[in-house]
């Protein structure tokens, strides 16, 4: 396999490429094929180096990056289903050129280990470096999608993630990547590659040893007398939006938040979900009093918003809002979402090309603004949280405020947009890994998706499935200290970038 993979050519030779990037998005959720990564990596590898150009090893990497992005991303075109009628021109946009433009990145992968491609050693430790530190580059730049990271592929293994503690998710992907390539030493000729294959081997089962030694250390731990109820009213997004349904979604999710518990505690704090109200509350007293009369009693309420500042004379402006609503029915806080999706809640370069009739046209208003950053919002007794909406908790490192870090996370989203996809399940397990980083625990409430309670080191104590309206009620579990990772960022991170291309470097040196 290895010698035919090397010596494909021409258009054969792109195709496998595109293919192994397709087949490697079976190790995300809600598969978690992990063990492809063995045969996708090695053999991205094989092809990238038998590249007879540096343009060839660029094309070879953005064939790999094509795949994996069009068949990894397909979720997000079940969005524009819900009226197709409207938004079925951005298809192509969406399902292809939009995948296969984000699939550039890879192609510098090869491209930046092209210099040691006579050295399989030093070329697998340079490509794993480039591809890790790509991966770094494609979270942040232009607002950043560091949406499926190689490291999420670890779903199925609580141990292995509390790497992402001391590294964060970045640095469990440059791990992952260069455990997955242990197959390209052990097949090395005249045995080459034993050492360094087995200093792969122990260093995964280090991470495993250590990772269980953590949970067994950090069992989940109450915080006491809170409990909340996170509530999942499943609304179809055809009927969210419906102006005659907006009284009969308030009040489902009225219902689904005055049910009894089951729990010994009562319930003191209720989650909606994003824009589970679709109003500014400060707007509407009449719909705060409402909402409050019917949480119960003597709690609180986190309700996904909309908010409204301004006037037609002076502008006005829309937030995705998070608001926290006191008993009497008072707004006693509000978080404006900072991080914005790009053509689903602003337009970028607004400012340069006048592109208002197409942000009318998808968000029926035009752009949403931005939040000041992230915020601890705290009232009364209940535990000071950290506010994410919807896909700002894919962010890492950006979760909390610094100057003041909160007692939990609560992420609200609507992942009705996408449907039965693998999008859900995916945001799902990224929220997980947000938890281990910051070692507090995350309250996620989706108005379909997958809605739950994590605790500080990703147990997930109780969900509610995609697709079914209900409660999730769990007391809510005590923070740990602050991880490495959210004392010190990913500075772990490049550090290990730097090792791996010392290594690298020290490898083809000596063998030159």
């Amino acid at each position: 396999m290895t010698s035919y993979l090397q010596n494909l050519a021409g258009p054969k030779k792109y195709l496998a490429t595109f293919l192994l990037g397709a087949v490697m998005t079976l190790c995300m959720a809600p598969l978690g094929v992990f063990p492809l990564l063995l045969g996708c990596v090695p053999g991205f590898i094989y092809l990238a180096r038998a590249a007879k150009s540096k343009r060839g090893a660029f094309f070879t990497g953005w064939a790999f990056g094509a795949g994996y992005f069009i068949f990894g991303l397909y979720w997000i075109s079940a969005a524009l289903f819900v009226d197709i009628g409207q938004f079925g021109w951005v298809l192509p946009f969406s399902l292809i050129l939009g995948p296969v433009a984000f699939a550039l990145y890879y192609g510098f992968i090869p491209l930046l280990a092209w210099r040691y491609r006579k050295n399989i050693t030093a070329y697998t430790f340079i490509f794993v470096t480039a591809w890790a530190a790509i991966e770094w580059l494609r979270g942040h730049l232009f607002t950043g999608f560091p949406w499926n990271l190689p490291g999420y592929t670890w779903m199925w293994s609580l141990p292995v993630m509390q790497m992402s503690a001391f590294a964060g998710i970045y640095g469990l992907t440059l791990l992952t990547l260069l455990w997955a390539t242990v197959p390209v030493f052990i097949l090395l000729p005249k045995g080459g590659g034993e050492k360094v294959s087995a200093a792969l081997l122990c260093t995964f089962l280090l991470a495993c040893g250590s990772g269980m030694a953590r949970l067994n250390h950090f069992p989940t731990l109450q915080s006491g007398h809170d409990t909340v109820r996170i509530v999942q009213p499943n609304i179809p997004e055809t009927m969210k939006w419906d102006r005659d349904e907006v009284k009969r979604n308030l009040e489902l999710e009225a219902r689904l938040s005055r049910a009894p518990t089951t729990l010994p505690t009562p319930v003191n704090v209720v989650v909606w979900p994003e824009t589970a109200v679709a109003m500014d509350l400060s707007l509407y007293p009449g719909v705060a009093k409402f909402i409050a009369s019917n949480l119960p009693y003597d709690s609180a309420g986190i309700l996904g918003t909309l908010r409204v500042t301004g006037d037609d004379d002076n502008g006005r402006q829309y937030f995705n809002s998070v608001s926290l609503l006191t008993h009497k029915g008072r707004v006693a806080a509000n978080y404006n979402k900072h991080h914005l999706v790009p053509f689903g809640e602003y337009i970028p370069f607004r400012g340069t090309f006048n592109l208002t009739p197409i942000a009318v046209t998808i968000s029926s208003m035009g752009d949403f603004s931005r939040g000041s950053g992230p915020q601890t919002l705290a009232v009364g007794d209940i535990p000071p949280f950290s506010p994410l909406v919807c896909y700002e908790v894919i962010f890492p490192g950006v979760a909390v405020d610094p100057n003041r870090r909160p007692a939990w996370l609560v992420n609200v989203t609507n992942d009705a947009w996408y449907g039965q996809t693998a999008g859900p399940h995916q945001h799902f397990e990224i929220a997980r890994v947000r938890a281990i980083e910051e070692g507090l625990p995350l309250a996620r409430a989706a108005n379909t998706g997958i809605s739950g309670m994590i605790d500080p080191v990703g147990r997930v104590l109780a969900m509610k499935p995609l697709g079914l309206a209900g409660v999730v009620d769990a007391i809510l579990p005590a923070p740990l200290p602050p991880t490495p990772y959210a004392r010190y960022g990913d500075v772990s991170f490049f550090i290990m970038l730097v090792l791996m291309a010392g290594l690298g470097e020290l490898s083809f040196r000596r063998r030159k």
